[in-house]
């Protein structure tokens, strides 16, 4: 990869293999741009809107990207890394009807706040994130990557968990009755908060 001296908001259509490096961007629009394998390092792209934009397999790496819109614009097969994803409304992107797994992976990232509301996320991954306030309500969470991730005050809601590894996650309020959690692993202390919503108490000896 080269790094690439040209803003993505320049005249070009098109990136492929390029290192974009340090930009400053906040509020911008970038409108119709396709960026191949390309990654984004220590970026500021706060409240940018992507309007039918494609980014696959790209990297995102120490980036800011909070509040950005997502509008039409597609990720597939692309990771996050050590970045600020507060107030994303995901549900805005451009989703295939053909499902595709582990499109979207999240790692050590905050993405609070974030909306993925009906969206098919199976075999994705949120590791070692802050996920405070997320809306996974509805989405498909099969065999996804949930380790290590805090998830205090996120919505579970007729989530598919079928096989997902919550394993180290803390903080979350899952109703079995209402979400699909056949083989999906927790680990203690933090699974006793499923027992919560099936009405057991369990007294100490």
């Amino acid at each position: 990869m080269n790094k690439h001296i040209v803003s993505p908001d320049g005249p070009e259509k098109e990136y492929e293999d390029v290192v974009f490096d340090g930009l400053a961007l906040k509020g911008i629009t970038i409108s119709s741009k396709q960026f191949y394998d390309c990654v984004f390092k220590n970026c500021d792209l706060t409240g940018v809107e992507f309007i039918s934009c494609k980014f696959p397999d790209c990297k995102f790496i120490s980036c800011n990207l909070s509040l950005i819109k997502v509008t039409g614009s597609a990720f597939p097969n692309v990771e996050f890394k050590d970045s600020k994803l507060v107030g994303v409304n995901w549900t805005d992107a451009y989703w295939p009807c053909m499902k595709i797994s582990g499109s979207l992976r999240f790692v050590n990232c905050v993405i609070s706040d974030s909306n993925f509301l009906g969206l098919s996320l199976r075999d994705g991954c949120f590791m070692k994130c802050l996920a405070k306030g997320a809306d996974f309500r509805s989405s498909d969470l099969s065999r996804a990557n949930l380790t290590h991730t805090d998830f205090t005050d996120s919505l579970f809601g007729g989530t598919n968990l079928t096989d997902a590894d919550l394993t180290q996650a803390k903080n979350y309020a899952i109703r079995i009755s209402d979400n699909q959690v056949k083989g999906a692993k927790f680990s203690m202390p933090e699974a006793m908060a499923l027992l919560y919503y099936l009405g057991i108490k369990i007294e100490s000896q």
